[in-house]
């Protein structure tokens, strides 16, 4: 049996706890391939106009998983491993899909909580046993892939799917000298903004010739995260997830970067409250924010990056703006 993985929203902090529940029980996982136009394309035709892009994206990627496979799995996931509830078009996501070519190959989990064992157990079987998946064998797998993704939500481990999307630059070719970078960003955003290549329009590659270095909020642990969070004052405990990561990422590194460059998608609705509290917090940081959607052009960003390395290069803290 062939199940196909879409390759966004769930797909980057939860796959390896996706893979890991269906090793060696005889169904076969086909990842989605990178995004691309066509996949654009056709996620367009089988979704509302009003949706963002990520959303567009995942229902392109159904359609070409339709093709191979014979049946594709739509994580319906409610809450992270703390507690906090992930984005609203997520939650409702096998409802977004119902427009598509091969709805009947779908299966829709029930509500996944990661900070509830039991009732992800209970979830997660439910759809194993209608793939004919031995219990046992789903036992064990549960048990270690519930650990793991502990591991990643603590920072202690990192989804392989994440370090697979981040920037490698190339090898120097004989003779050439790669100089340092002297100036380092906080790229901010939801993780699949920031880990898709085709999203952002490769911006990581972007950066990095004109040398610019990178920090995402992967690369802080989630204790830090959390502590930088509660020492910020806010009025109440983020209701998003999204708050904790994107914010406390930029609140622990926001002393060691010279910069920030947010991510975000078109009608993205937790964005446009993260973007005011990053805004307050930012301070006089230099802060890009790079809207993305389907009508995006690789000139325009390459000439606002290009603008915003010249503002970093100024000296002296009375040339700080945010743009």
């Amino acid at each position: 049996m062939l199940l196909g993985i879409p390759r966004g929203f769930f797909y980057y902090d939860y796959n390896p706890f996706i893979t890991t529940i269906f090793e060696n029980t005889g169904c076969r996982l086909v990842m989605g391939k990178d995004n691309d136009h066509e996949t654009l394309e056709r996620g367009m035709e089988h979704t509302v106009d009003e949706a963002c892009m990520p959303v567009k994206l995942f229902a392109g990627q159904i359609e070409k998983l339709v093709e191979e496979c014979d049946y594709i799995l739509l994580a319906r996931v409610m809450k992270d491993c703390k507690g906090k509830w992930l984005c609203p078009k997520l939650l409702g996501l096998p409802e977004l899909c119902v427009g598509s070519s091969g709805k009947e190959k779908l299966i829709s989990t029930e509500p996944l909580y990661f900070n509830d064992k039991r009732l992800l157990k209970k979830a997660m079987w439910k759809v194993c046993r209608q793939m004919k998946v031995n219990k046992r064998v789903f036992d064990f797998n549960f048990d270690r892939a519930y650990r793991e993704q502990l591991r990643i939500a603590q920072g202690k481990s990192r989804a392989y799917v994440e370090a697979a999307w981040e920037f490698v630059p190339d090898i120097p070719k004989e003779g050439e000298i790669i100089l340092p970078n002297t100036r380092t960003v906080f790229l901010a955003g939801h993780c699949y903004n920031v880990f898709d290549k085709f999203s952002n329009g490769n911006i990581m590659k972007k950066l990095d010739e004109l040398g610019i270095g990178i920090v995402t909020e992967k690369d802080i642990l989630q204790r830090e995260k959390e502590k930088a969070l509660n020492s910020a004052g806010l009025m109440k405990e983020p209701y998003w997830e999204s708050v904790e990561r994107i914010l406390g990422g930029i609140l622990c590194a926001k002393d060691r970067v010279d910069g920030i460059i947010y991510l975000s998608s078109f009608s993205c609705g937790q964005d446009s409250i993260i973007l005011e509290l990053v805004k307050y917090y930012a301070g006089d940081m230099p802060m890009l924010v790079l809207k993305l959607d389907e009508h995006q052009a690789s000139a325009g960003v390459e000439t606002r990056l290009e603008a915003f390395d010249d503002l970093l290069r100024r000296e002296g803290d009375d040339d700080r703006y945010i743009s």
